[in-house]
């Protein structure tokens, strides 16, 4: 009979365990994109050209995606520190919907700027959870995110025409219209 209670206990903790991660999965891939775009710009506020050599990463099935954990609804926080292969960690929080076991809103998974950075490198991923209302911690675990990268793609080369000479002076809005309608080069 121990033996019987020992095995429902474990296998609960092991369906509660497959609960816990990101809201679309823990696989995640990330692929370099490339291409080249010429732009010929001519209207009313003058003439140009420009040729621009786009490249972007794109992340599978997405840089953003929600916490998703216990049930708890004393829960208002989760603390999210992931630790990379290279040593480092970074920590981020969010506001918990503990009734419903979500974060209210998507973690940057891989975004980098100036002023963000992303919680996850290639690699794996060691992600330590806490669950929290105040300083009180209702719960914590860990789970792994596994990030690979794939194979570059390349996108055709495009020409757009435009008859505002300012977009032979915007490269990223020209990259992102030439990415979107290329379908992230797939």
């Amino acid at each position: 009979m121990l033996k019987f209670v020992i095995f429902i206990t474990a296998l609960c903790s092991l369906a509660h365990a497959q609960n816990v991660g990101f809201e679309k999965g823990n696989s995640l891939t990330v692929t370099p994109i490339q291409g080249q775009v010429r732009v010929i710009c001519g209207g009313f506020n003058g003439n140009g050209t420009a040729l621009y050599s786009c490249r972007d990463i794109v992340m599978k099935p997405g840089a953003y995606d929600h916490f998703v954990g216990p049930r708890d609804a004393r829960v208002t926080k989760v603390e999210l520190t992931a630790f990379h292969q290279d040593g480092s960690n970074r920590s981020k929080t969010e506001d918990y919907q503990g009734a419903r076991g979500i974060s209210a809103d998507a973690f940057n998974l891989w975004i980098s700027t100036l002023f963000q950075k992303p919680l996850l490198e290639l690699g794996t991923n060691n992600v330590n959870y806490r669950l929290v209302s105040g300083n009180t911690v209702y719960a914590e675990g860990s789970f792994q995110a596994v990030v690979t990268k794939t194979a570059m793609r390349e996108c055709p080369m495009a020409t757009y025409q435009s008859t505002d000479v300012n977009d032979c002076n915007s490269q990223y809005s020209i990259c992102q219209r030439y990415f979107k309608e290329f379908n992230n080069c797939q």
